[in-house]
Order: C-alpha cells, then structure tokens, then sequence
C-alpha cells in the first residue's frame, strides 16, 4: 500500500536525511571554502575527485533511463543527463587551467570514498527499480543546490574561484535548481504508486548517498586516498 501523506515523497527523503545535511554543512571544508581559507590544493584534490564522480554519476543516470520501462521517463532521463556528457559548461572545466588540471589526460584515481559511493550508485541502478536507483541519485544534486544555497548567503567569499564555485551551486535565476525539481518530480510520481518495501529502500538509498557526500568532503579535506 503507498504511504499516505500530504508531504511530498522527495520532501520526505530530504526530511529523513537532514540531520546528515546538517553536519555536511557543519564541516570544516565548506566553512573554510566560504572564508576563502581552504588551501588551493585541497580543492584541487577535490575537484580531481569530483570530475571522477561526475562521470560515474553521468553513467549512472543512463543506466537508469536504460532500465526504465516507460519510455517517456526513459526519454526524459536520457535527455536529462545529456549536459553531463561533455560537461563544457561545468565549473570545472571553466577552472581547469587555473587549478593545472586537463581532464583530456587524467592521471589520478579515485579515492575511498569516491569508489565507495559511485558503487553504491551503480548498484541501486543495474539492481533497484527506478524509484529506487533516483533515490540513490538524488542526494548529489540535491545536498550541492542546499549547499549553494547556504554558502551564498551573507558576504561574498574572498577568493574568486570559490565565490565562482558557491555561485555555479547556488539556486539562483541561472542555476540547476529547475533541473532538481524535474527530476525531484519524476521521483515523486514513482513513490505515490510504491509499496512501502520500495519506499523503505528508497529511503535507505538517499540516506546511504547523503552520508557519502558527507564523507566525499570529509576525505578530500584531508586530501586522503587509499589507505594502502
């Protein structure tokens, strides 16, 4: 039986996952990006790392549409990650000089917890339903419009590549927020009709993803690869 409830099935999982949000935003990587602290380096690995995630997480959505048996939400998700392909407008190829990075010869590799949550991706979409596997998806997107969000808030941050990067995530007239929302909505058709087994996996699925974007930060501050 679907669960009944006048709160939205995404609102939902971003209420069960907030107290994870609540400590991503408490850590010391996004605070001393927004006082423009952070050591370039720091956010060199991360963006080495992130560039890795993207492509994982590009490959993940089109799995998803692959599975997907309706094929306007197939279309929908296929037309959806298309950006992501290429990723020319992405603010790490805008920065990529600046940070000595060429994304056309990556000669770095993903650390722990990058491998850890892309797997985790990967699996809900070749094993879940697709309600499932958009639960596992969602967090990415949705943690760095939160994140955005809260970082463009009160003075602008000092160093300009970060002030850039708080700009690319935050919801303004030009963000990626209208693009959440669609895909927030093709989740939300999906979970009015789910049993609640689905919907618990649902749930498990976003808050797992929640927890590794924590740990996503957590190890690119402390620059950490693998541990042997």
């Amino acid at each position: 039986m679907a669960r009944q409830t006048t709160v939205k099935p995404s609102q939902h999982l971003q209420d069960v996952a907030k107290p994870v949000w609540d400590r991503i935003l408490e850590h010391p990587y996004l605070k001393e990006l927004k006082a423009g602290t952070l050591p370039i380096e720091t956010f060199r690995f991360y963006v080495q790392q992130d560039w890795l995630y993207l492509q994982e997480f590009t490959r993940t959505a089109a799995i998803i549409a692959g599975r997907c048996p309706e094929p306007d939400l197939m279309k929908f998700l296929l037309d959806w990650v298309q950006p992501l392909v290429s990723m020319e407008y992405h603010f790490h190829k805008k920065h990529a000089a600046e940070l000595e990075l060429d994304f056309d010869r990556i000669d770095w590799q993903m650390n722990e917890a990058n491998w850890a949550y892309t797997r985790h991706m990967l699996a809900a979409a070749h094993a879940g339903s697709t309600a499932e596997a958009l639960a596992a998806l969602l967090p990415c997107p949705c943690v760095y419009s939160h994140v955005g969000k809260v970082l463009s808030e009160g003075p602008r941050c000092p160093n300009p590549i970060y002030a850039d990067w708080i700009d690319f995530y935050s919801p303004g007239p030009d963000g990626f927020r209208p693009r959440i929302v669609a895909l927030e909505g093709v989740y939300n058709r999906l979970a009015a009709t789910a049993d609640e087994a689905t919907l618990a996996r649902c749930e498990q699925n976003y808050l797992i993803s929640s927890r590794y974007e924590w740990w996503f930060w957590d190890t690119a501050y402390r620059r950490q690869t693998w541990p042997v």
